[in-house]
């Protein structure tokens, strides 16, 4: 396997785990058309180099009970290190991304219903360094797929 390159097998493997974490090394061997030693060293070095970053259960958390999910895009004129610091103490900021174009920040929020996610709204834009926040509330997942490695192409560099 090449530095910092992920060859074919690579991007397989990488493929099927997105799929199925929970897929067993003999498995995911049979799939590649390698060993499962050879499956096992090659994950673990995925690992050791960051590229698998970890494994999750996806819920469907509506179906729990899970409330309202928003897009929010943030806007600001403080220090991004600071806002993101505050938006890591907040339990209902899922995900945040930096971004390119009119928002400097993109969350991810989920509040059990509207009255909660008007409550978050304020409190985020009451933030120091936050100019002015747009939302878009989510109604239906018509899809939600896991990144597919084929569609990333190879790193710059």
């Amino acid at each position: 396997m090449k530095s910092g390159l992920l060859d074919d097998v690579d991007l397989k493997i990488l493929r099927y785990l997105s799929e199925e974490g929970r897929m067993s090394f003999a498995a995911l061997a049979r799939k590649v058309k390698l060993s499962t030693p050879a499956v096992h060293r090659r994950v673990r070095a995925l690992e050791e180099r960051g590229v698998i970053t970890g494994y999750s259960a996806r819920l469907d958390l509506t179906s729990l009970g899970g409330g309202l999910q928003a897009l929010v895009a943030v806007e600001t004129a403080g220090s991004l290190d600071e806002i993101v610091h505050e938006l890591e103490a907040l339990p209902e900021v899922e995900a945040c991304w930096s971004t390119a174009g009119t928002s400097d920040l993109l969350l991810r929020v989920r509040t059990g219903g509207p009255v909660g996610m008007e409550r978050l709204l304020v409190r985020l834009r009451e933030l120091v360094g936050v100019d002015r926040t747009r939302t878009t509330i989510l109604l239906d997942t018509r899809f939600d797929r896991a990144a597919d490695p084929r569609s990333l192409g190879q790193p710059d560099g």
